[in-house]
């Protein structure tokens, strides 16, 4: 499973994954979903290499900082750039420490979703994340 140019979801509201999984697909692009942090580690373990990967900052059992933590141990997956989602106010130290490319802010304009996505998008995808 590798899905090269495709867009990795993670949150853990329903509603939200489709709304953002509409609106990226309308776009043109190949969207994954996942509802938490562990799912969506499981899915990088097993194999899937997004573009980007769009991280819900709270949700159950795995919160962004978690994932960041994780993701950013395994050199397999640490390159992958990550914007995150977030509703709630977190103080700007604790938000800088998840060393994101990106915030944007929950309810999201789909509109400036599909511009925070199209410039990694346009990179080609897999081919600028290291083996």
């Amino acid at each position: 499973m590798s899905w090269w140019n495709s867009i990795l979801v993670v949150d853990d509201d329903l509603d939200l994954l489709r709304a953002y999984q509409e609106a990226l697909q309308l776009d043109g692009h190949t969207v994954v979903l996942a509802r938490d942090g562990n799912e969506a580690l499981r899915l990088l373990k097993q194999g899937l290499r997004p573009a980007l990967i769009l991280l819900d900052l709270k949700m159950p059992r795995m919160d962004a900082w978690e994932f960041r933590a994780r993701q950013r141990a395994d050199p397999a997956l640490a390159s992958i750039p990550v914007i995150v989602l977030y509703a709630l106010a977190v103080g700007a130290r604790s938000m800088n420490a998840l060393g994101v490319e990106g915030f944007l802010q929950k309810p999201v304009d789909l509109d400036v979703l599909l511009l925070a996505v199209a410039p990694y998008m346009a990179r080609g995808g897999w081919d600028v994340h290291p083996q």
